[in-house]
């Protein structure tokens, strides 16, 4: 498998997750280019090998048993192409660095998203946002490989999205165009570090997580519903419901797989008593077995 990339044995994933949850992989491999990553998921398929593509690992749990399959990273997939007020980034690209490359570009409307931790394949695929924006909204076009191993280009007209979610599941983004406003890149810098600094006040960032537990249901904030239970410290091993933020979970120290669910369900099963809403997982939670 040399031939589509850099590949590495027995990887231990708790080192490729913001959560540091996650077991050890038979191969992990980063793809150096859109057509390796093609070819490789083709070979993968025809063999019938499992696999995962693991982006920045920041909006994952991981299962932490034995995967005999492919890890795939396609984090040395990081071009950027800018025309006037389109900007196409590879999925590989980080949030922040694209939103460095448009503000270069005098390009500002992607602001927000340079304070969320993953890359454009994964964050666009859930329609990744905060500050009233989202992803979605500034999206002209999707590449993907498709199911069957077709490369089409999706226009958003075609894409169906909301909160937190895209029609695009199933797919595998290999790059995407965004169509952005012009303004004063050192307004939205000051703006950024605005919002950084309540980020840092407000957040658990300094801490192993995976950003917020739980999507808001509608009308509500999930984080307000689980604090006014009196969860926050509540603690399954080292799992814990964060003291500053009751919608992120913290691993502080070497929470386990099974840690993190059975405190995710717990705190569902707290919620739903009470209010009797329903909280939605935001993260994905990845099953070896269900790949």
């Amino acid at each position: 498998m040399n031939e589509y990339g850099i590949v590495y044995e027995n990887v231990d994933l708790k080192k490729y997750t913001t959560l540091g949850v996650g077991g050890i992989t038979k191969y992990l491999i980063e793809v150096t280019s859109e057509n390796n990553l093609v070819s490789l998921i083709k070979y993968l398929k025809d063999n019938k090998i499992k696999y995962f593509i693991l982006g920045n690992g920041s909006n994952v749990i991981l299962d932490d048993s034995y995967f005999d399959g492919v890890i795939i990273r396609v984090n040395k997939l990081n071009k950027i192409e800018v025309n006037d007020d389109l900007v196409t980034a590879s999925c590989g690209v980080k949030l922040g660095f694209l939103n460095n490359i448009a503000l270069q570009h005098g390009l500002v409307s992607l602001y927000f998203a340079s304070l969320i931790p993953g890359e454009v394949g994964a964050s666009v695929m859930g329609n990744a946002g905060c500050y009233n924006h989202s992803l979605m909204e500034y999206v002209q076009s999707v590449k993907v490989l498709t199911n069957e191993g077709n490369i089409i280009n999706i226009s958003k007209s075609e894409i169906d999205y909301g909160y937190r979610y895209t029609s695009l599941k199933g797919n595998i983004i290999l790059s995407v165009t965004f169509k952005l406003e012009k303004g004063d890149p050192l307004e939205t810098l000051k703006l950024i570090k605005e919002n950084n600094d309540k980020r840092m006040v407000s957040q658990p960032l300094d801490t192993k997580n995976v950003g917020s537990i739980f999507k808001n249901p509608e009308g509500f904030s999930a984080g307000k519903l689980i604090d006014d239970l009196g969860l926050k410290g509540y603690h399954i091993n080292d799992a814990y419901v964060s003291e500053k933020h009751a919608n992120f979970i913290l691993n502080k120290g070497n929470a386990t797989y099974l840690d993190m669910l059975n405190l995710i369900n717990y705190i569902k099963l707290k919620v739903f008593e009470h209010y009797k809403i329903s909280l939605e997982v935001e993260p994905k939670i990845i099953s070896w077995s269900n790949l």
